[in-house]
């Protein structure tokens, strides 16, 4: 999965059986021995475009937990466990999958039953086999240097030995886990071959042709992360017209879009994901631009897939909301007292808006920069932070308690509008919010630079 810089997606939800008819659930129940945390938690992606959706399973006094999450189509998942992860593993609609072991010794006591639990089976031996009893990835990572024969020899044997063990649970999984992680395979191995290339210069026309880019189903490639993320770098490396455009990125896009059709490499289904994707790093770059507003249109023209088109045009109605010289969104949300505070509160006062969770690392110590810029501002008496918390309010009061950082603290976990209004998935995230409620810096200096001054003196340049 990509993650860049400290981009964390915080939509947290409560788990609930709703029993609409017709709707398919992932369960996944079990008992944790030696566990004292109050919650594990659990990552899902239903695709590559859309934010995943993060999960918190309460833990009881036992150890047990259970949820029920409503799954349409086989998806990927994180699960962490205190200590413990387990890391793009997949889950079908109609799972029941049941988990036990003792904490003070998980790996050894960790049990798996249940319908689909057998996929997970397979995924702690590919696990075993590949990662804990010789580090395939990292050994690769070193053999760089070695011979193009030598290392695409060792590529393909491990990728031989991954189908070989997966072929062996063929009659135990579905037919969607078994194509879904052969193409995850082929495109991570790839993957690996494509950087021993272009490390050694060497990715000729010849090398590009000798990837087979439709060797799978047109739902498999667009749903596999590893073969999308593949074919996603290959064909930059390749496209050299788009390569040429890469100042334009109406022409740049529009290069790509064309390139795709020409070529004819893969289905139109993952050309609409890699496309998608394109758009929404040109939205974090730029944000409401008139070309990025353009690009929006043309994909909505040019793609069948709702879902994509649709958050899409969500994230650019956010960039739009947020742009300078709009007045920020107004939101009425608690405080750790339970007292109703809304934004209008802070009319009269700059305002610097920030979101955050508490185990937002970088969010945390910012706080301790923030400080600086606190004090210099406090004789002024003209700057209030205004910090919101998107955790549930247990967290969010423990962590008050706990840590007793600067500012005035609300708690936005339950709140939808401001979810829609504002990049509360997104943390840390800063604006700065003039005394007449008026936005005037959508992209604030990282408090941590220059130990606060850099922020200081922007906040200096743009408040009255």
């Amino acid at each position: 999965m990509k993650k860049k810089g400290f981009i964390f997606f915080t939509i947290l939800s409560l788990l609930a059986s709703l029993g609409v008819s017709g709707q398919t659930f992932f369960k996944f129940s079990g008992n944790i021995k030696n566990f004292s945390e109050p919650k594990i938690s659990l990552t899902i992606y239903r695709n590559w475009v859309e934010n995943p959706l993060e999960l918190e399973l309460k833990v009881d006094k036992k150890g047990s937990f259970y949820s029920e999450i409503a799954l349409e189509d086989i998806a990927y998942c994180d699960l962490n466990i205190g200590d413990e992860g387990y890391f793009l593993w997949k889950i079908e609609p109609n799972d029941d999958i049941t988990l036990s072991s003792d904490y003070q010794d998980f790996e050894n006591t960790l049990k798996l039953t249940g319908k689909g639990s057998e996929k997970w089976l397979y995924l702690l031996e590919q696990k075993k086999k590949f990662e804990l009893e010789k580090d395939w990835d990292y050994e690769l990572e070193k053999l760089k240097k070695i011979s193009r024969k030598g290392y695409f020899d060792l590529t393909k044997y491990l990728y031989d030995e991954q189908i070989a063990l997966l072929t062996t649970y063929r009659g135990k999984v579905s037919e969607d886990f078994y194509s879904l992680q052969r193409a995850d395979l082929y495109g991570k191995y790839s993957f690996l071959e494509l950087g021993f290339l272009n490390y050694h210069k060497n990715f000729t026309e010849a090398e590009f042709q000798r990837f087979q880019l439709k060797t799978f189903q047109a739902k498999t490639q667009t749903k596999s992360y590893e073969f999308g993320y593949f074919v996603e770098t290959l064909l930059e490396n390749h496209n050299k017209i788009g390569q040429k455009y890469n100042q334009s990125i109406m022409l740049e896009y529009e290069s790509i879009k064309s390139y795709f059709v020409e070529k004819d490499l893969v289905e139109k289904q993952l050309m609409e994901r890699i496309l998608a994707n394109k758009i929404l790093n040109y939205l974090d770059n730029f944000g409401a631009s008139e070309e990025t507003k353009l690009l929006v249109a043309s994909y909505k023209e040019f793609s069948k897939n709702a879902t994509y088109t649709n958050f899409l045009i969500e994230k650019l109605g956010k960039f739009e909301n947020l742009k300078i010289g709009k007045e920020a969104k107004s939101f009425i949300l608690p405080d750790e007292k339970g007292n109703l505070i809304s934004l209008k509160d802070f009319r009269g006062k700059n305002v610097m808006l920030g979101f955050y969770a508490s185990w937002c690392g970088p969010c945390v110590e910012d706080f301790q920069n923030l400080k600086i810029v606190e004090n210099y501002f406090r004789e002024q008496n003209n700057l209030v932070l205004v910090f919101i918390n998107m955790e549930n309010k247990d967290d969010f009061r423990t962590f008050l308690e706990k840590n007793k950082p600067l500012g005035k603290h609300l708690n936005g976990f339950e709140n939808q509008e401001l979810r829609k209004d504002y990049f509360t998935d997104k943390l840390p995230n800063y604006i700065l919010i003039d005394k007449t409620g008026t936005i005037i810096s959508d992209k604030v200096e990282e408090p941590s630079g220059d130990e606060g001054r850099a922020l200081i003196q922007q906040i200096e340049r743009l408040v009255k």
